[in-house]
């Protein structure tokens, strides 16, 4: 196998974020939600399993391009979910204020600025069917482009009959991708800097990893304190063998 060689004082990502697969999808799908043709219904969905980087990239992205990020929670109510989006529209309203009177503040704010209104975690809004219509709603009153970010299962989820109406208005569909040994070379430089790896060790992370960036990260972060620790400056795939990486799962009990 032919032999590449990645260390971390090769240029480095702008702020430090590397531009994995997951990241320029994201990119691409808030691009089609943006300039879609008249007409044409503006939701898109980002689904996949946990630790492919969805998070990471949407939240990112957010701020690159001034975007609403909102991370929904379990126990939110009808109310509590408008009012988090003012709070990152940085709008302000009254504790005492109706529920229809924050969804109109919600939907000036989107109307008036055009900005994409990102909704991580929607698998809650799936676990109560009214933050769902509210969502629907919201791009209903405005047409302004919102994203929904959530597990693999969220598009069987809002294919039910109860969310129909959302489902419909779904534009785009991204799926997002495993981590790649592409992926890999790029988040090196980052998070296990002034290392060099062999292109060996770096395909065996990535098959350790199963598809996940989380996991690769944090190997790169556990091989860089083994790295400093040990006085090493490359990781061979031989030594690599040796080095104990951080599993996604629990240690189990030997019996």
């Amino acid at each position: 196998m032919a032999q590449q060689n990645s260390k971390a004082n090769t240029a480095r990502p702008r702020g430090g974020v590397a531009a994995i697969a997951t990241f320029d999808l994201v990119a691409a799908t808030l691009e089609q939600l943006t300039n879609r043709r008249m007409g044409m219904d503006g939701i898109g969905v980002l689904y996949g399993p946990s630790g492919w980087g969805k998070t990471f990239s949407s939240n990112t992205l957010a701020l690159d391009t001034r975007a609403y990020f909102v991370q929904m929670k379990a126990v939110w109510t009808k109310k509590t979910f408008l009012q988090k989006i003012l709070e990152e529209m940085k709008v302000d309203y009254s504790y005492n204020s109706t529920i229809p009177d924050l969804f109109d503040a919600v939907t000036s704010q989107l109307a008036a600025s055009k900005r994409v209104l990102i909704l991580d975690e929607f698998n809650r809004a799936i676990e109560k069917p009214i933050l769902a219509q509210i969502t629907r709603e919201l791009f209903d009153s405005t047409q302004t482009p919102i994203l929904l970010v959530g597990e693999e299962q969220l598009p069987n989820a809002m294919a039910r009959p109860q969310f129909k109406q959302l489902y419909r208005r779904v534009s785009a569909w991204a799926e997002a991708k495993d981590v790649t040994v592409d992926d890999a070379y790029k988040l090196a430089p980052i998070y296990c800097p002034n290392i060099e790896f062999d292109a060996n060790a770096v395909e065996a992370l990535v098959q350790f990893a199963k598809g996940s960036v989380s996991s690769v990260v944090k190997c790169f972060n556990q091989l860089h304190e083994h790295c400093l620790t040990q006085g090493m400056d490359s990781v061979t795939f031989a030594a690599l063998q040796k080095i104990a990486l951080p599993s996604a799962t629990h240690p189990k009990r030997k019996i």
